[in-house]
Parts: structure tokens; sequence; C-alpha cells
């Protein structure tokens, strides 16, 4: 399989209209049961293992903590912001967590929560408030509040695929 480009590496377009955001809105609540049903059977031990970097636990925690930014950045784009809170680019929060030591469950049932959330908050957003416009630091682009939660989705979509790539064995291993 080809190697995924590293999330520091990638480039984004957002090329779409407000109407866009059921999609996005689907795609960021799908993100709980893509996780559940990837990790539903898995083993507690070889989610622990770092072998190509971060752990499948850690990944799940990454994404778990980083709600903690989306949920800054939105409120950044509703008290009118200028540019948004910035991420951690070494990722300090997500190495020093020690989430191989916690459950998979526990570790679900937080994200669970904690991207409910986020989308009960978003849910009635209007055309007008997902216009909002605020300055990515570290992207340094103008990006509508719609853009910053397609931005979510695919942070979730490069976690999840890393997840799923840590899970996969290769054919000779079956």
């Amino acid at each position: 399989m080809t190697k995924q480009t590293p999330w520091i590496e990638r480039s984004f377009s957002f090329a779409f209209d407000t109407g866009y955001f059921p999609v996005v809105f689907s795609r960021l609540e799908g993100a709980i049961f893509r996780l559940y049903s990837l990790l539903s059977n898995a083993e507690e031990e070889v989610c622990e293992q770092r072998t190509q970097g971060w752990s499948v636990k850690e990944h799940l925690g990454h994404l778990l903590d980083m709600e903690d930014l989306w949920w800054q950045r939105l409120n950044d784009y509703l008290e009118g912001r200028a540019i948004l809170a910035p991420g951690d680019l070494l990722n300090r929060k997500t190495e020093e967590a020690g989430h191989n030591q916690k459950s998979l469950e526990k570790l679900l049932e937080n994200f669970t929560l904690q991207r409910q959330r986020l989308l009960e908050a978003v849910y009635p957003f209007t055309s007008a408030e997902l216009q909002l416009t605020a300055t990515h630091p570290r992207l340094n682009i103008p990006m509508r509040l719609i853009d910053s939660l397609h931005f979510v989705g695919e942070h979730d979509d490069h976690h999840i695929s890393a997840i799923s790539n840590l899970l996969r064995r290769p054919a000779e291993d079956v």
C-alpha cells in the first residue's frame, strides 16, 4: 500500500458552499461509528504496540486530545477572533497522556462524549455562522467555520486510516 502523507505535509482546498454542511456533520459523527467498528474486536495488547510510530491507542487518544483544540477554535470563530488557536505541533498532550495504559473502551467512550458535545454545538448553525472566517495559524490561510469542521474530518480520517493500517496484518501472517 502507498505510504500515507504525514499530516503536517498536507495541503487543503475548501471549494464548497455551506450546503455541504450536512455531509461534513455526518462525517464528523461517523468517526465515532468507524472507530467502534474498527476496534470492536481489537486486542488491548495489540493496540498498545508501537511498531510504526504511535500505537492504535495513542492514535485514538490523540483524536480525543484534539477535541479540546477543535472546541477552542469553534469558540474563536464565535468570538470573532482573527486567528485561530494554534495546535501543538509536538503533540505533547498525546505524548504525555499515557494512552497505552488506558482501556480501548474508556478511550472510545471519552472520544464519543467529547465528539457528541461538539456535534450538538454545531448542528444548529446557520449558513451565516458557517461562513465566519479566521486565519489558520499553521497553514496561514483564511478558513471559514465550515472549512475548519471539514479540516477536523480530514484529521479524523488521517488517524482512523493509521489505526486501520496498524490493525491490518499482512496476508502471510494470516
